[in-house]
């Protein structure tokens, strides 16, 4: 059973590893300028989907850690990728205030 475990974390993991490398790749561009709302606006839903699927990749990696099927360092990854995504989610709140439109 633990190989079997094993597996099929190792495979949940790296995928969605890769999910949250390839939202983080979009959601850290730089945009065109304070104007640009629209790129804003998607980097602010890729920063909360980082957070959101980090959280979820972590609960998946917690219980296979748990039983020691994998080992510690898997839990790394998905934190890098939740704390990335603060980061830029407050980055772009503070340095780039709402503009109401106008």
């Amino acid at each position: 059973m633990n190989g079997l475990l094993r597996g099929t974390a190792v495979t949940a993991m790296v995928l969605a590893n890769a999910l949250n490398a390839y939202i983080a790749f979009w959601a850290l561009h730089p945009p065109q300028g304070a104007w640009d709302e629209s790129s804003l606006t998607a980097m602010e839903v890729g920063s909360f989907c980082l957070i959101l699927i980090g959280v979820t990749t972590l609960l998946i990696a917690a219980l296979p850690v748990m039983r020691h099927a994998l080992s510690g360092w898997w839990l790394a990854p998905p934190a890098v990728f939740v704390v990335l995504g603060m980061a830029r989610w407050s980055y772009i709140a503070t340095n780039y205030p709402q503009t109401n439109g106008a």
